[in-house]
C-alpha cells in the first residue's frame, strides 16, 4: 500500500520526492481527481427546534465548474499524466467501474464531514482497501486524508453531534493538518485533552502535520516527512 498523505498538497521538494518514487518514473498514468470534499456548500438546520452546530446539515449551493487548468488536475496533467474527474454524487456503479481502471487516487481538501458522507453513499468503503492493496497509490491533502482514517472528529466531535465521523479505518492513526510551527504545543494540549475525554473514541496515534509536510505508508512504513518540526501524540 502506498499513500501520500498531505496537509496542503504538493508544496514540498520532500513530498514532490515521494511521489516520484512511488511512481517510479511511469508517465501516462491515469489520475482519479475526486474533487467533492471542495463542493460549494453550506451548512443550515434541517427543521425547527434544531440547535446549531450539532444538529446542521449540508447543502449544495450551487453546481461546481470545474476547471482543467487549476489544482492537482493541472498539477498531474503538467507532470505527463493522465486526470480524470470522478464525483462521489454519481452512481455508484459508475465510480467503481472509474476507480478499477487508474493507478493513482488523488483526493484533495474540503470539507471532510460532507466527502465522507458522500464516499459511504457511494459505497466506496466496499473496495477501496482492495484497490490500495491491488497497488493503486493513493495522494490527498487535508481533508482527503480522511477517507481513509479511523475517524475525522479528533478536532471537533462530542457527543451531541449526530454527524458520522467514523472513516474506512485503512490506516489505524489519524492526522491533524495544517498545523502550525509556532503552535504546537497548544495543539499538542488540546489533543491530549480530547484524547482523554473520549478515551474509548480515539484511542489512535495523531500526527500533527504542518503545510509542506506529509506523511508517507509504503507498506508497513510510515514515516513523516517535510521541514519543520514532527510531532505525533
Amino acid at each position: 500500500m502506498k499513500l501520500l498523505l498531505t496537509s496542503n498538497g504538493f508544496t514540498s521538494p520532500e513530498i514532490e520526492e515521494a511521489l516520484d518514487e512511488f511512481i517510479d518514473n511511469r508517465k501516462n498514468l491515469t489520475v482519479a481527481i475526486i474533487l467533492t470534499a471542495s463542493d460549494p456548500i453550506e451548512w443550515v438546520l434541517e427543521k425547527e427546534g434544531d440547535v446549531a452546530p450539532y444538529d446542521s446539515v449540508a447543502r449544495l449551493t450551487k453546481i461546481r465548474e470545474l476547471n482543467e487548468d487549476d489544482g492537482d488536475y493541472k498539477y498531474f496533467k503538467d507532470k505527463g499524466h493522465n486526470p480524470i474527474w470522478v464525483d462521489l454524487k454519481d452512481d455508484p456503479k459508475i465510480i467503481r467501474e472509474k476507480l478499477q481502471n487508474v493507478d493513482i487516487i488523488d483526493v484533495p481538501g474540503g470539507d471532510a464531514n460532507w466527502l465522507l458522507d458522500w464516499a459511504k453513499k457511494a459505497e466506496l468503503g466496499d473496495y477501496l482497501k482492495d484497490l490500495l492493496d491491488r497497488g493503486v497509490i493513493y495522494t490527498a491533502s487535508s481533508a482527503g486524508n480522511g477517507l481513509l482514517m479511523p475517524d475525522i472528529g479528533l478536532s471537533w466531535w462530542n457527543k451531541r453531534w449526530k454527524l458520522d465521523h467514523i472513516g474506512f479505518g485503512i490506516i489505524n492513526f489519524c492526522l491533524s493538518v495544517h498545523q502550525d510551527e509556532e503552535k504546537l504545543e497548544e495543539s499538542i494540549d488540546k489533543i491530549a485533552e480530547l484524547k482523554k475525554n473520549y478515551e474509548a473514541e480515539f484511542p489512535w496515534k495523531i500526527y500533527l502535520v504542518q503545510d509542506g509536510q506529509a506523511i508517507v505508508v509504503d507498506g508497513d512504513s510510515v514515516e513523516h516527512i517535510g521541514s519543520g518540526t514532527k510531532k505525533c501524540v
